[in-house]
């Protein structure tokens, strides 16, 4: 056992008559065998728990699960410093296996990065020995990182020898991502047209408005308009058919070959029926900034008829989506699937067959018939035609010879 030591004045890193003083003050036997010198073998790890990356907006913590190992003699004072960037701000720490002391200081100048200092197993962290411990940083919303962040680990101790395979220093990145969140909103239009008749034409107006909710950034709104169904064009001229501050990219094929029994059961109009037309509209939007994109054109009456429903109601979809760098955003989502949300922008197509009147027209008519009849043998079994015979008679009676005539004289010859 090595004689104790005193000293009365202690630096930042205490030499080993320090820690062996400290350790017989608590009553532990310093061993470092027969030689008398104490060489620790330190092994620091560390992993980003369960985060494959840092998703600045969505998660509230980054942790870091700490693993320290003693594979030499006794390590005295030993400690692990992690250094983080600025942006993070240390919350907390949690005790697996050990006894560990941590503090921390953050960045002040939003350059420098931030520290954090953890003893382990103070004084004496003993041979053959373990201690697991996990680091909370919290990640501010409005955290400005780069795109990738590194975090160092860094074990030392006061014994003045280390093992040659001693491994006291990891260097970790990770990746960072923003969360980004979409607003849409679109109109509903309405038409209708009389089955059979393939010349007719309506205006159509539609709009989509996109609206930036949490970060500015570069993105591209992607509306996706059926143009064409099997052999016969939805609209009445294609080219005519613009999203204004939108470039046309070039048509998608249908998935559905045979539309007909589809549609029929469905009643939607949509890509996986017809062909698209794909417009990419680029754009930059600041926090809370919107833009409203227009689709106006006019719809003919010819593919209806092929569906062959004489009266119905169709929904003609047209979709919007998003595309954006997901090397550096990640989109917002309260479940599980974190891609954008596709919106459908409808527009309501009615068809009804052309009014028939003959039907309505005989029965009219027969119907007339058949009520004067019933008139007219009602008013018989009431009298109403002796009577009126009666009072015709009368009436020609009242209308004979004046008086002083013979009404039995004839003409002279």
């Amino acid at each position: 056992m090595l004689p104790l030591r005193t000293v009365e004045q202690r630096s930042p890193t205490p030499g080993p008559w320090v820690i062996w003083n400290q350790a017989a003050r608590l009553g532990f036997e310093i061993n470092c065998g027969t030689d008398n010198k104490c060489v620790d073998n330190l092994k620091v790890d560390f992993n980003f728990t369960r985060s494959s990356e840092v998703k600045v907006g969505i998660e509230e913590l980054l942790n870091v699960t700490v693993t320290v190992e003693n594979r030499g003699e006794n390590s005295y004072n030993s400690r692990v410093i992690l250094t983080y960037p600025a942006g993070l701000s240390y919350r907390k720490f949690t005790i697996q296996q050990g006894r560990i002391e941590c503090n921390s200081l953050d960045s002040e100048d939003g350059l420098s990065r931030g520290r954090t200092d953890c003893t382990i197993d103070k004084p004496i962290f003993k041979s053959k020995t373990k201690a697991f411990f996990i680091v909370s940083y919290g990640i501010d919303t409005n955290s400005r990182l780069a795109r990738k962040i590194f975090v160092t680990a860094n074990a030392t101790s006061g014994n003045q020898e280390h093992a040659p395979t001693s491994e006291l220093y990891k260097n970790k990145s990770i990746d960072v991502k923003y969360s980004i969140f979409m607003t849409f909103e679109s109109s509903l239009s309405y038409n209708n047209f009389t089955f059979g008749k393939n010349d007719l034409r309506k205006p159509v107006q539609q709009s989509v408005k996109v609206t930036n909710d949490i970060r500015a950034l570069n993105f591209t709104v992607v509306i996706r308009v059926p143009v064409r169904l099997g052999e016969k064009d939805i609209w009445v001229d294609l080219s005519s058919l613009q999203i204004p501050d939108c470039q046309k990219r070039n048509d998608e094929k249908p998935s559905v070959r045979d539309f007909v029994p589809k549609i029929q059961k469905d009643k939607v109009v949509d890509c996986s029926v017809a062909t698209c037309r794909v417009f990419k509209c680029n754009t930059f939007l600041e926090r809370l900034q919107s833009t409203t994109y227009k689709i106006s054109a006019n719809i003919s009456s010819r593919w209806i008829e092929q569906i062959g429903l004489q009266s119905a109601k169709y929904l003609l979809t047209s979709t919007a989506s998003l595309e954006y760098d997901k090397t550096q955003y990640i989109y917002f989502s309260t479940g599980s699937d974190i891609n954008s949300p596709v919106r459908r922008i409808e527009a309501e197509v009615e068809v009804y067959p052309e009014p028939d009147f003959t039907k309505e027209i005989v029965g009219g008519c027969l119907g007339g018939l058949a009520f004067l009849a019933l008139l007219t043998a009602g008013l018989y079994k009431a009298g109403f035609f002796k009577s009126k015979y009666k009072q015709m008679i009368n009436e020609n009676a009242a209308d004979g010879p004046s008086p002083g005539t013979d009404a039995g004289a004839t003409l002279p010859e």
